[in-house]
C-alpha cells in the first residue's frame, strides 16, 4: 500500500515538472538573431581624413558613403539562429591611404565576440579594425580546457596603396569631368605665373 502511494506521488510530481518544462518551451520564441553593424571613422592626423565606403550583403546593398572623422554609420540585420546560418557583408573602402576590402561574417554565436549584438569596425590611418572581444585559452595546464574572453582592437585589413594604374584612371576621370571653363581658367593661371 505504501509503495503504491510513493509511485502515485512521484507520477504526479513528474507530471507537474513536465507541464512546467513544456509551458516554458512553448513560450520561447524562435526566430532570427538581430545584430547591428557599426562602422566608425577615426582617421585623425591626416590631411585628407575622409573615407568612402560601400557595403553589401546577399539581402541588401548600401550606397557609397563618405565618412569624416568621428562619424559612424550603422545598420541592422538578422542572422539565422543556432549557428547554422551566417550573414556575410562585403565592404570596400577608399581613402587617401589606399583601398581595403573587408569580408565581415556574422554568426548567431558572434554576439559574445561583439560585446552584445552590436559589432563595431573602426577605420584608422593604418587600416580597418574590429573592436570587440576574442576568445583565448590559458597556457596553464590546469586551465587548458577553459575558454576565456578578452577585449581586442584587431587589425582586420591594412590599407593597400593605390597602384599606378588606379591613380592614372582617377586622374583621367577627374580630367574628363572638368568643364571647358575650368580649362580656360587653368590656362590663364599658367600664363600669369
Amino acid at each position: 500500500m505504501r509503495g503504491d502511494y510513493i509511485i502515485a506521488k512521484n507520477t504526479i510530481i513528474w507530471c507537474l515538472v513536465l507541464q512546467v518544462i513544456i509551458f516554458h518551451i512553448e513560450s520561447i520564441e524562435f526566430g532570427d538573431v538581430s545584430f547591428s553593424l557599426v562602422i566608425k571613422n577615426e582617421m585623425y592626423g591626416l590631411k585628407r581624413p575622409s573615407v568612402i565606403y560601400h557595403c553589401k550583403s546577399t539581402e541588401k546593398s548600401f550606397r557609397w558613403r563618405r565618412s569624416h572623422p568621428k562619424t559612424e554609420f550603422s545598420w541592422d540585420f538578422d542572422v539565422p539562429p543556432f549557428g547554422n546560418g551566417e550573414v556575410t557583408h562585403l565592404c570596400h573602402f577608399l581613402s587617401s591611404q589606399g583601398t581595403a576590402h573587408v569580408e565581415i561574417k556574422t554568426l548567431s554565436m558572434t554576439s559574445m565576440l561583439c560585446g552584445g549584438h552590436v559589432c563595431k569596425y573602426v577605420i584608422k590611418p593604418d587600416g580597418i579594425y574590429f573592436v570587440g572581444f576574442e576568445t583565448y585559452y590559458p597556457h596553464n595546464i590546469l586551465l587548458r580546457f577553459l575558454e576565456l574572453v578578452r577585449p581586442v582592437d584587431k587589425l582586420v585589413e591594412p590599407w593597400k596603396a593605390w597602384s599606378p594604374r588606379q591613380l592614372n584612371a582617377l586622374r583621367a576621370e577627374r580630367n574628363r569631368t572638368r568643364s571647358s571653363d575650368d580649362k580656360y581658367y587653368d590656362d590663364d593661371d599658367k600664363e600669369n605665373a
